[in-house]
């Protein structure tokens, strides 16, 4: 019954029925006060679900990292200040929005997947691998790539790319799913689409990075900080992951 229903509806309606049962869960939450998006300043009871519970933000679609790494540069970084290249690869919606309105800073946003867009995304201002990004070294003050590496098969030739592209003294904020529970990142291409997705967390990821993801990066020249500043702020409040680092990668 239930293919049958989706058959019937199809995939528009079924991206509006989606949106409806959103727009209803978000009409629920918002009478409450316990969580608030730092982005957008939203408050609710708790944030949607989005593959887990109390995850997304209705109003401007942020999720946990994307709060993360917005109160990291804007309390802990001078990112909003001054004139600044910045190039932003996959750009996130929540924080696309908000970098748009500061007219001090030359943003760009790159992304090769271009059809992945729906709900958290943007459509990007250039298509562009991260493994081949079409711009001159030393350009960029700041590089912003989360969670792509693991859609990457030469990850290492794409973390390369970014410290070439980074001016010296730049920094990149370069985020994956980190499972700290491994030591060494396992490998999953070449594995069926089911297997991936067990071990890898979406049918889609090439790999699940391990421990040694700092030292991966470092592999490409980065100085890398892992930042657990998320432990300075209340997780709770803001509806961030207790445990995510913050991998801060620095071009000397």
């Amino acid at each position: 019954m239930k293919t049958f229903l989706k058959n019937i509806v199809g995939p528009s309606g079924r991206k509006k029925l989606r949106a409806l049962q959103a727009s209803a869960r978000a009409t629920v939450y918002g009478l409450g006060n316990n969580v608030e998006c730092p982005i957008c300043g939203s408050t609710y009871s708790q944030f949607l679900p989005f593959n887990r519970p109390n995850a997304l933000c209705y109003t401007c679609k942020s999720l946990e990292r994307h709060r993360l790494v917005y109160l990291y540069l804007k309390n802990r970084t001078d990112f909003f200040e001054g004139t600044k290249e910045i190039l932003h690869f996959a750009p996130e919606k929540c924080l696309h929005d908000v970098i748009r309105t500061f007219p001090n800073l030359h943003y760009q946003t790159a992304d090769l997947m271009t059809t992945y867009m729906d709900v958290i995304g943007v459509v990007p201002d250039l298509v562009m691998s991260v493994t081949d990004i079409q711009f001159a070294a030393d350009t960029f003050d700041v590089v912003i790539c989360n969670h792509v590496f693991e859609l990457v098969p030469d990850d290492a030739k794409g973390m390369r790319e970014i410290y070439r592209v980074l001016k010296p003294g730049g920094y990149a904020i370069i985020q994956a799913a980190v499972n700290n529970g491994i030591e060494k990142t396992i490998e999953t291409k070449d594995l069926s689409a089911d297997e991936r997705k067990r071990i890898a967390g979406a049918h889609q990821h090439v790999r699940r990075y391990g421990k040694d993801y700092r030292q991966r990066l470092a592999a490409a020249g980065f100085e890398v900080e892992v930042s657990q500043y998320v432990k300075e702020l209340d997780w709770k409040r803001y509806g961030l992951m207790d445990d995510e680092d913050l991998y801060i990668c620095r071009k000397k």
